[in-house]
């Protein structure tokens, strides 16, 4: 499960070359660093990247690199204030995780022997453990307003299914599933659809369809969102600013909506003057080659987009059936209906495939795509900047296909603004 620990096991050590004490070992597909005490087949938990200790969980297990914080004041660790697990280098090989024994757990009072492998939680007997990291600008917007509870008036306007690690869940793919590949757009999410909403009737009109149905209790509309919310004005403040560019995507695409349509996407570029995601800093990685290919200065995701443009890629649309089912398209079908009406579609990394059963194999091919070496990771679309990574999309005969997430390590250790020099005094 996404933003929350699971318990795995250790399926390769790779040696570190001058290290005596450590080693890289793989879990669930990821490498991370862990004590050579730890050998194949140790069973132990991972935090993945981007989610954030609970205080409880770093105090009792002298996590923070501040001792005053930890319960035993003379020890150490190599977690800052934040608590954020982070894509980061030990001695210059990729750790991307955080993974440690079951005693790490034992102040909860869960009773050990009762966790067995492929289990995922975010909290214990009650004890919070982990969630997923917010920066501070996200946390102070959330902060900002206590929203009052609202009626829901778009039942059919439907969130876009969580995406998950395609490194944690590979092993679960079944044989037989059509996979499609896709470059992962670094951008804000976005939804839109032509869908029936709740009209919200006065109390003496209530009364009187109580008895006779005569005032109509829903219409046809269009509506517009983020991942998780539904923005009712343009000209609100959201975490870009104003909401008007969300608008503006509404409106190159109102005229193809049909009613009962529902579509995806990602919008790219820029917002109200400024760039739609944060400046990255190459810096961060300490890779002279990386440095070399693209340049000093803070990388910015622009996809070829100039100032005040925007770029938006559907990925998922779906249609409301008679019986209120929102059903999705195929992905022949979201290119043919993207290129027939001149919009832009999901970028085809690698043809589609129906996969024969060999994980390895599956899991060589994603890496290979997600971080393209030989080009130091480059941006499928966009060259002078780094790619987020791919989607994967399975279809496998459910009503709804599942998407699996693969962040190349360059953007997630610029996302984490990982301080690799910390890193190694720690180690």
């Amino acid at each position: 499960m996404a933003h929350k620990a699971m318990v795995a096991k250790i399926t390769e050590v790779i040696e570190i070359p001058g290290a005596d004490k450590i080693h890289v070992a793989k879990v669930l597909g990821e490498n991370v660093v862990v004590s050579k005490d730890w050998g194949v087949g140790f069973v132990g938990i991972l935090f993945p990247v981007d989610v954030q200790l609970s205080h409880e969980m770093a105090h009792h297990n002298n996590l923070y690199r501040e001792s005053s914080q930890n319960a035993d004041t003379q020890r150490t660790g190599f977690f800052e204030g934040s608590r954020r697990v982070r894509a980061q280098p030990f001695l210059k090989v990729k750790s991307e995780g955080f993974f440690t024994d079951f005693n790490a757990l034992a102040f909860t009072g869960v009773n050990l022997i009762d966790l067995k492998i492929g289990d995922s939680f975010d909290e214990l007997n009650g004890v919070k453990l982990c969630q997923k990291y917010f920066n501070e600008k996200t946390l102070a917007l959330k902060d900002a307003k206590p929203k009052a509870k609202k009626l829901n008036t778009t039942p059919f306007f439907d969130k876009h299914v969580d995406s998950e690690q395609f490194k944690h869940y590979a092993h679960m793919i079944r044989p037989g599933s059509l996979l499609s590949f896709h470059a992962k757009v670094h951008g804000t999410s976005a939804r839109m659809a032509h869908t029936k909403v709740a009209i919200q009737l006065k109390p003496w009109q209530e009364f009187v369809n109580r008895f006779v149905p005569v005032f109509p209790t829903e219409k046809w509309d269009y509506v517009v969102g983020t991942r998780n919310v539904v923005i009712n004005d343009g000209s609100k403040t959201g975490f870009h600013g104003s909401e008007q560019f969300r608008f503006d995507v509404l409106d190159m695409v109102k005229p193809y909506l049909e009613k009962g349509m529902s579509i995806y996407g990602e919008i790219a570029g820029y917002a109200n003057g400024t760039p739609i995601m944060s400046k990255h800093n190459v810096a961060a990685l300490k890779d002279k080659a990386f440095t070399k290919k693209y340049g000093k200065d803070d990388m910015v995701y622009n996809y070829g987009c100039k100032e005040h443009e925007f770029r938006f890629h559907i990925y998922r649309i779906t249609y409301l059936n008679h019986e209120g089912q929102n059903i999705d398209f195929t992905q022949a079908q979201i290119d043919k209906w993207c290129h027939d009406r001149g919009l832009l579609g999901p970028l085809e990394v690698h043809p589609q495939m129906v996969y024969n059963g060999d994980v390895r194999t599956l899991q060589d091919l994603v890496s290979d795509l997600t971080e393209r070496p030989e080009l130091l990771t480059e941006d499928y679309i966009d060259p002078s900047h780094v790619s987020e990574g791919i989607i994967v999309r399975v279809d496998n005969g459910k009503m709804t296909p599942q998407f699996y997430k693969s962040k190349s390590y360059a953007f997630r250790v610029m996302e984490g603004l990982c301080q690799a020099e910390d890193v190694e005094d720690a180690s």
